[in-house]
């Protein structure tokens, strides 16, 4: 017996809140011509996994693709892969999640495409033993699951093929390790070394299985693209027929029993893990790593040599963290509200915004691709305005919102969600705005994104919030503030502050921070007392703020004051955004700086309008957000930044006050958002 089995397993997925242009395009020089290879070469059988929104996607805008694969699916050599239907990481949800999100795919799968999965494909590679009862109890036999995983529970190399049966709690799966020699030579290295190989494997005389997890959107530009290179493989593969059988995973399982048994340790692919860690250690694990790799032993150590996990992106990255943490929340709240008529509605929105792709980062893309993190919040927020329905007045609820383990403030309304962080400064963290599916504090903050030793550029050292206080000397300009080069005298921002008062009448919310801090200067502390009250009307979407600021010392205070406000006004990147101060018109890709200002006003392309009318904060800066990925437009806009200041020179005792009335509607005749 010369000859060698292969599971060939293809991944195709697009994100939720994609734009159309670019999955019509990814179609057209993907998806169609993969099928119509897959169709064109009857004597391959692969596994196919279509995450549920491209299949949404397909179905509404290609439907004629859908009836393709229903029909390759007929033909018994096409094997359907299931999972969750909106390509969660499902390890990092509740088991009601996870079983809704797999029922969803499996119903959908046999209602639109006649198939019955067995096995189910693994959101980012991300394995987890407690994935076991999901998948048993969505009728699910088995999983590909990533070689590393079985190198790190020591089956040795020569016994990574075939199939495994691992558990947890009772129930069983079966598990094929993926070929780490397939993932290198499939697609990138010439035919006669992928065959070489495969002949050597045929030689060992052995009943053999190689299993191949690939995503194709991850290939790189080849001739011919994607289909093209399936195109000649498969071909090779059919005259290879005597000696190379492709099979789907359900054949795989039926005709060779398990090689045993194994227990896989949870985790990511290693560079998935190292991409999570935070700046300093994400460069030290990808230089150490590469090190290891020169070493003529490395095959032996580098599946041991890892670090981070999934959950540690919700560390390093906040702004992942509020989205994950308000998706936990809302499922709790639906869950204790009875016989509630749109709970199936809710449920829905809350799996779409469990989508994994806008939940992480790598080297390009993920959650620096603003409309991916809007569509998220989107769901999220409409999900929380159906469960508010009716509601008349604003909620005022203290609670850890985001698993710090320290408290918040929630201000919830069904027009507008506000979280507050005292202990962050006191600084606002959402603004959530259904009615546009928007949550204009959704900011990404600068962070040095490198695995090596440079840094492609400024980087903050605070997180970029809204109502964040500075202090900072006379003639600080807007470049300077852009760069982060000034230097800051004062301890307000990231710092704690004391609730005074919290009140609560109808929609109208009432929310006074204090904290006795101080400026900075030359080795000296001058304390001052800073005192901020938010006055909140959520039915008529205004925001207002008050300042009073206090010299506590015995010395002079003299510096500038600022508040900060980071608003991400929605994801266009054409510079059609338009910022106007006074008779001054920006777009939002310009830098600038006033003075003499008492307004504000800031218009997106989707007609939201924000209006900041400004008392005693005449000096006015603003500069874009700009990333260190780029989009066809430039550098990507993550949001604007602008600063509302006043020069102050207080005398021992004497006090200053300012105030800034921030609102949110949408223009006149206009529609907000496509619900």
């Amino acid at each position: 017996m010369k000859n060698v089995n292969l599971v060939l397993c293809l991944h195709m997925h697009q994100p939720v809140g994609n734009l159309p242009e670019v999955v019509d395009r990814i179609t057209a020089e993907v998806y169609r011509p993969v099928i119509e290879v897959l169709e064109k070469h009857p004597g391959v059988a692969v596994n196919l996994h279509v995450s549920g929104s491209l299949l949404e996607d397909l179905a509404e805008r290609h439907p004629d693709l859908v009836k393709k694969i229903k029909g390759l699916v007929a033909t018994g050599r096409v094997e359907m892969l299931s999972g969750g239907f909106y390509e969660p990481v499902l390890v990092e949800w509740p088991e009601e999640d996870r079983d809704g999100q797999l029922n969803k795919m499996g119903a959908w799968l046999q209602e639109r495409l006649g198939a019955q999965p067995a096995g189910a494909w693994l959101a980012e590679g991300v394995w987890g033993p407690s994935l076991c009862g999901a998948f048993h109890r969505a009728g699910l036999q088995y999983a590909p699951v990533e070689g590393s995983f079985f190198l790190q529970a020591g089956v040795v190399p020569a016994k990574m093929n075939g199939h495994y049966v691992t558990d947890q709690a009772g129930s069983m799966l079966t598990v094929l390790p993926t070929c780490p020699d397939l993932a290198r030579l499939i697609p990138h290295a010439p035919f006669d070394e992928l065959f070489g190989y495969l002949r050597r494997m045929a030689n060992r005389g052995e009943d053999i299985t190689l299993t191949l997890a690939a995503n194709l959107e991850t290939w790189p530009k080849l001739s011919g693209g994607a289909a093209g290179y399936l195109d000649q493989l498969f071909t090779k593969l059919e005259e290879a027929e005597g000696w190379i059988h492709t099979l789907t995973g359900q054949a795989q399982l039926k005709r060779q029993s398990p090689r045993g048994r194994v227990a896989l340790p949870p985790g990511t692919p290693a560079e998935l893990g190292g991409w999570s860690l935070p700046g300093g250690a994400r460069k030290e694990f990808f230089r150490e790593r590469n090190q290891l790799a020169q070493r003529y032993d490395a095959a032996k150590w580098l599946p041991f040599f890892r670090g981070g996990s999934w959950a540690s992106f919700r560390v390093r990255y906040e702004e992942l963290n509020l989205m994950y943490r308000k998706n936990l929340s809302l499922g709790k709240k639906l869950k204790s509200k009875t016989k509630f008529p749109g709970a199936r509605s809710v449920n829905e929105r809350l799996w779409r915004a469990q989508c994994a792709t806008a939940q992480w980062h790598g080297t390009q893309g993920g959650m620096h691709l603003p409309h991916l993190r809007e569509a998220i919040w989107r769901e999220l927020l409409m999900a929380e305005s159906e469960m508010r329905s009716g509601q008349a007045e604003t909620d005022l609820v203290r609670e850890d919102v985001n698993a710090d383990g320290q408290t918040e403030v929630v201000a919830g309304h069904p027009a507008l969600t506000l979280l507050f962080a005292p202990h962050l400064g006191g600084a606002c963290l959402e603004i959530g705005l259904p009615e546009f599916g928007r949550n204009l504090a959704d900011v990404l903050t600068r962070r040095d994104e490198g695995i090596n030793g440079s840094s492609s550029g400024p980087s903050d050292w605070y997180e970029r919030r809204v109502f964040q206080e500075h202090l900072f000397a006379r003639g600080t300009t807007v470049g300077q503030l852009a760069a982060g080069t000034y230097p800051e005298l004062g301890d307000f921002i990231l710092q704690p502050f004391e609730i005074r008062q919290m009140r609560q009448t109808g929609s109208r919310v009432t929310l006074s921070l204090q904290r006795d801090g101080g400026l900075y200067r030359m080795g000296t502390r001058q304390p001052c007392l800073l005192e901020k009250t938010y006055a909140i009307d959520a039915g008529s979407g205004l925001v207002e703020i008050s300042f009073q600021l206090t010299n506590t010392g015995t010395l002079p205070l003299e510096t500038v004051f600022a508040t900060e406000l980071n608003l991400n006004l929605g994801p266009d990147q054409s510079g059609r955004g338009l910022w106007k101060c006074g008779d001054q018109k920006k777009t939002d890709r310009e830098s600038w700086q006033s003075e003499g200002v008492t307004m504000v006003s800031a218009r997106s392309t989707d007609h939201l309008e924000v209006k900041m009318a400004s008392e005693n904060l005449p000096l006015v800066w603003s500069y874009p957000l700009l990333d260190v990925e780029t989009g066809p437009e430039g550098p990507i806009r993550q949001g604007n930044c602008i600063l509302f200041g006043q020069h102050f020179d207080l005398k021992p005792g004497e006090k200053a006050e300012a105030r800034l009335k921030v609102t949110f509607r949408k223009q006149e005749g206009r529609i907000a958002v496509n619900r």
